[in-house]
């Protein structure tokens, strides 16, 4: 409100300050052609030194005081000199203005105000200036030369102007004021309806900063500030979300890291106790520490892996091949490792004609190994492996397909998180990492990765563009 209030008599200000300059500019413009025409007058008049009853009579009408000076500068007419003072009479003989007109000059100001402009008029330059008299008080002065010789000026005090704008600048800081006063009421009310829900949301953000997601800014208000809620509570949901998932990773490195190295524990203190008595024992026991380190490996190995692609740091340079070959050796590598598992495998593809593709085949075929690990993981014995290849609009659809438990649609949008599995058991075997680093590499390649699943069987599908 405040504000409101310096504004408003900043402008009433700056009124007061223009407005004289402003009022003389235009005053001047309008005594600027009455000049010239006085001009005109007295130069057709064969004596100029009798400017005649007219210009006497009507010097007040012009509505500033006529001066007239010959070509050497000697004064023709003005106040209390060769001009009558109103209701007949003699000049007084002191040079003191005419009775009945507080803003004339006398002889003494005339002489101090117009002497350094009546040469340049003179000259044949017109003039408007604001000039001030030895007293400080300050006039208009509008020159005009004559043709024939001469110059036509007037004076205007800018006095009256003042006594003039003073009601008015009085008038115009009141009506400030009272404005103000009027508007105070529902400025207040106004502002307290913006102010209270900017505060609570600012009170929420600051509990967001200290790790509390769980607080709610109000959406209920209308407008921006109901959006802004609306915005500040998605944030608060997904930051509590991506602090789950971050406490989540924790746990499930936790979980997978204490699980080999448990093992690998357990089995070292029991060879250094010498509780394995026999050769057989001992060799087993060698076999388990190093599948488990191994296993402890592969989970390092991973997670670097997914580290580098989420950062950005992997290199993914693309070039053109033949996709068929990447197929096939995907198919003579598992072909016989899905039917040792008693699965069916089978390809379903185009092959014979090249598939050339523009991507990066090593990576192509690093996310085949994963998508075919994880379905060899996750059917049941008996079960059917397909590797497909079909092709569309912009490309190729690579994908692998599975029969078994249907994934439901809860799971599908997370199937690509890290450590995610839909079995929360982890029956299946696998540290939950091998889907999330398959997406960052089809993200890197710039295509697409998606999950699909009925009762049938289950597909992970990706593009390929030619």
């Amino acid at each position: 409100m405040s504000a409101v209030l310096l504004s408003g008599l900043l402008s009433a200000g700056i009124y007061i300050f223009v407005s004289q300059w402003l009022y003389a500019d235009m005053r001047a413009k309008e005594l600027t052609p009455i000049a010239r025409t006085v001009a005109e007058m007295l130069s057709d008049t064969a004596n100029e030194n009798a400017p005649g009853p007219l210009l006497r009579d009507e010097n007040r009408a012009f509505g500033a005081t006529l001066h007239i000076y010959d070509a050497q500068g000697k004064a023709i007419m003005e106040p209390g000199g060769g001009m009558r003072p109103e209701g007949g009479g003699t000049p007084p003989p002191d040079g003191s203005p005419p009775p009945g007109n507080d803003f004339e000059l006398s002889k003494a100001d005339t002489a101090t105000l117009i002497s350094a402009d009546l040469s340049t008029v003179l000259a044949g330059n017109e003039i408007s200036e604001v000039r001030k008299t030895a007293a400080g008080e300050s006039f208009l002065v509008v020159g005009v030369p004559i043709k024939s010789g001469g110059a036509v000026i007037f004076t205007k005090s800018m006095r009256e102007l003042s006594e003039t704008m003073s009601g008015l600048n009085a008038t115009l800081i009141i009506s400030t004021l009272a404005a103000f006063i009027v508007m105070l009421i529902p400025a207040y009310f106004l502002t307290r309806r913006l102010v209270i829900p900017i505060r609570q949301m600012r009170d929420v953000a600051h509990a967001m900063a200290k790790g509390n997601y769980t607080v709610r800014a109000d959406e209920s208000v209308k407008g921006e500030i109901g959006e802004l809620g609306a915005s500040m509570n998605h944030f608060a949901v997904e930051s509590e979300r991506l602090e789950q998932t971050r406490r989540d990773y924790v746990a499930n490195v936790s979980h997978e890291l204490r699980t080999p190295i448990a093992s690998i524990r357990a089995m070292g203190e029991t060879l250094r106790d010498g509780m394995a008595k026999t050769e057989e024992k001992r060799q087993l026991f060698y076999n388990n520490i190093v599948r488990e380190s191994l296993r402890l490996s592969r989970l390092v190995d991973d997670l670097l892996e997914l580290s580098r692609l989420q950062a950005g740091k992997t290199a993914m340079q693309k070039s053109r091949f033949d996709l068929r070959e990447v197929l096939q050796d995907i198919a003579d590598g598992y072909g016989h490792l899905a039917r040792d598992a008693g699965l069916e495998f089978a390809v379903r593809a185009e092959m014979s004609a090249p598939v050339l593709v523009s991507s990066n085949a090593d990576r192509v075929e690093q996310v085949l190994v994963v998508l075919m690990d994880n379905a060899i993981k996750h059917t049941q014995e008996n079960g059917r492996i397909t590797l497909s290849c079909e092709k569309v609009k912009e490309g190729f659809t690579v994908g692998v397909s599975n029969t078994g438990n249907r994934i439901s649609a809860e799971d599908i949008p997370f199937l690509f998180e890290r450590f995610y599995t839909v079995d929360k058991a982890h029956s299946g075997g696998g540290n939950g990492l091998g889907l999330s680093i398959a997406r960052e590499i089809i993200r890197g390649l710039d295509e697409e990765i998606w999950a699909e699943s009925d009762e049938h069987e289950t597909s992970i599908l990706f593009t390929l563009k030619e």
